[in-house]
């Protein structure tokens, strides 16, 4: 089942809903631009090869970047901030320069980001705010992966924070903490996905339509129960 045959199969009416989708060109992001237009929401991505939707350019300030978003869309609903390319360094060879940027591009921009959305939302008293993680934000146990497991864990704790303080204004703010998807095991030797898969108790990697329908349940008015929460999508290799 591809992303829009989960749309099509009334899984998620988005019709007349503003999203804006940040990410959206890497990993999981199509395939959640894809849902979430199919589900016959309108929708602006910060990638000019995503597939459906408008391109925004992601430039000037977090808040800035929002606003132009906002004024495209008249408004705004929905906000997917998807998961970048890890940078992958071991911590004892890592310099300070390298530390404060993943923090930044991890951390800071995405959370100024949610931040002004959740601004218009509350005031409009409607909005969902969903947040891809990582497993390494929860486990840690990754090497090479200090900062940016650092930071995805910041931004989960972000996320619950603006989720309490949004509550009553009809926000809800949740993450999906994602383990071994297809797109990024792609580039990786045959005998790595052997022993990665094997890993996996379902016996295999996620695919992107997963994270997407996980994308259109979240953001839909269904989810308005649904806030503060973090789902995993490991195939049962991370559970809690």
């Amino acid at each position: 089942m591809n992303a829009i045959d989960i749309a099509s199969q009334g899984i998620a009416d988005l019709s007349g809903r503003r999203s804006v989708v940040i990410g959206a060109g890497y990993g999981v992001g199509p395939a959640v631009v894809s849902a979430l237009a199919a589900a016959g929401a309108a929708v602006i991505t910060d990638a000019t090869d995503a597939p459906a939707g408008d391109y925004i350019a992601p430039g000037g300030t977090p808040a800035e970047f929002i606003d132009r978003c906002v004024e495209r869309l008249g408004g705004i609903d929905v906000l997917v901030v998807s998961s970048r390319p890890v940078k992958n360094k071991p911590v004892l060879e890592m310099t300070p320069d390298e530390l404060r940027d993943v923090a930044e591009d991890e951390l800071v921009v995405p959370a100024l980001q949610m931040q002004e959305a959740a601004r218009r939302m509350a005031k409009a008293g409607y909005g969902r705010i969903i947040v891809f993680a990582s497993m390494s934000a929860k486990t840690g146990v990754h090497h090479d992966v200090a900062p940016y497991a650092a930071a995805k864990g910041g931004l989960l704790a972000f996320a619950r924070v603006l989720a309490a303080e949004t509550a009553e204004h009809g926000v809800t703010v949740n993450g999906i903490a994602t383990a071994l998807f297809e797109p990024q095991v792609k580039t990786m030797t045959e005998e790595k996905r052997t022993r990665l898969k094997g890993a996996i108790p379902v016996g295999r990697f996620g695919r992107s339509e997963e994270a997407a329908h996980a994308v259109l349940f979240l953001a839909s008015r269904d989810a308005g129960f649904v806030t503060g929460e973090c789902l995993n999508l490991s195939g049962g290799r991370f559970m809690d």
